[in-house]
């Protein structure tokens, strides 16, 4: 970790802890998916289960986490007039394909199941699924490129687009038309992300993350209350939640040591968020069709299906261009490609 005298931007100077939390943020939504977000999905669970509380208990920082190292990692290799062309390109092939592609299956796959109740055309051009968060995404980079480009804000300006960006996301409801309300909502995240790779490294101090820990864990204390009943939730989209999720990620980015099985799920996150859902489902299926109903059992066995089906299936797919591109969206490089 570097010190509070460390040289150098965190974008320079990236810590060392950042596919560990990246791999949390991986078990996190792996985890939340096995459990379901509704009764009637996942394990199949009653609404007043204690998994069902654990998974909302951490919902404040699942998506904050993954959207805040998104735009830290952006950070680290900005859109400017020079390569705008390049990464618009990029952009596409690693958002749009994978989209494209797993919206197609996934649909096929819940209609030939069980019955979908949603048609291809609002799948294609609404939020649906998990996917909402590469169509979100797809208008945060546009914008964020777009203002980088055009002005390439300083970090204090981008503080002041962080906050902006947090009330709008605050006061703001929109269409669900190509998940534009998703991407009003990660916006703030992604941001603070971009904050966060332009300050001085020594920002992840100790100090500095022992303090955002206090905070986040003093605002999801208050959500707990709010889950019990005892006073009103907090809105995903509100300030409080948002304070929370930045607070945490700088929290974990700062204390958290490197820990070898995380960051080797964090190598491989972006696979993971596209495919777990596909594998945790095939294995609690499988197990449920043996006559397995443990729900222990279940849930690890999801669990470890959901992280370890995408990275074989990573490993597979980078064999050839075609599939890499369809089913990864990266383009191979000719000695090998490396996980994202």
């Amino acid at each position: 970790m570097p010190s509070s005298d460390s040289g150098g931007t965190v974008a320079e100077r990236l810590p060392a802890s950042l596919d560990t939390v990246r791999g949390l943020a991986c078990l996190l939504l792996v985890c939340f998916h096995v459990v379901g977000d509704t009764p009637a999905r996942g394990l199949g669970l009653p609404a007043e289960s204690g998994w069902h509380y654990a998974s909302d208990s951490l919902a404040l920082i699942r998506m904050p986490v993954f959207t805040i190292l998104s735009g830290l990692l952006y950070g680290c290799h900005r859109a400017s007039l020079r390569n705008i062309e390049d990464f618009a390109i990029k952009k596409l092939r690693r958002l749009g394909i994978p989209l494209l592609v797993l919206t197609l299956l996934m649909w096929s796959g819940r209609s030939l199941v069980h019955g979908e109740d949603v048609s291809l055309p609002y799948a294609l051009t609404h939020s649906y699924e998990h996917l909402w968060f590469l169509q979100a995404l797809l208008w945060v980079f546009a914008s964020v490129a777009l203002v980088d480009c055009l002005a390439r804000p300083s970090p204090v300006r981008l503080a002041m687009l962080v906050g902006g960006a947090a009330l709008l996301s605050a006061l703001t409801h929109t269409t669900s038309f190509l998940s534009l309300e998703r991407a009003i909502y990660l916006l703030p995240f992604f941001l603070y992300g971009l904050l966060l790779s332009q300050l001085p490294a020594g920002f992840l101090s100790r100090r500095n993350g022992i303090a955002a820990l206090v905070a986040a864990l003093a605002i999801m204390a208050y959500a707990q209350g709010g889950l019990l009943g005892i006073v009103p939730r907090l809105r995903p989209d509100g300030i409080p939640a948002f304070a929370c999720g930045a607070a945490a990620c700088t929290a974990l980015l700062a204390l958290l040591p490197r820990i070898g099985a995380l960051a080797t799920i964090g190598h491989y996150s972006y696979s993971i968020y596209l495919w777990h859902v596909f594998f945790l489902a095939g294995g609690r299926m499988a197990l449920r069709a043996a006559g397995h109903e443990d729900v222990p059992m279940l849930f690890l066995a999801s669990a470890f299906c959901g992280l370890a089906g995408p990275i074989l299936l990573h490993r597979v797919a980078i064999r050839h261009e075609w599939s890499a591109i369809a089913l990864l969206g990266i383009k191979p490089a000719r000695r090998g490609l490396q996980a994202a």
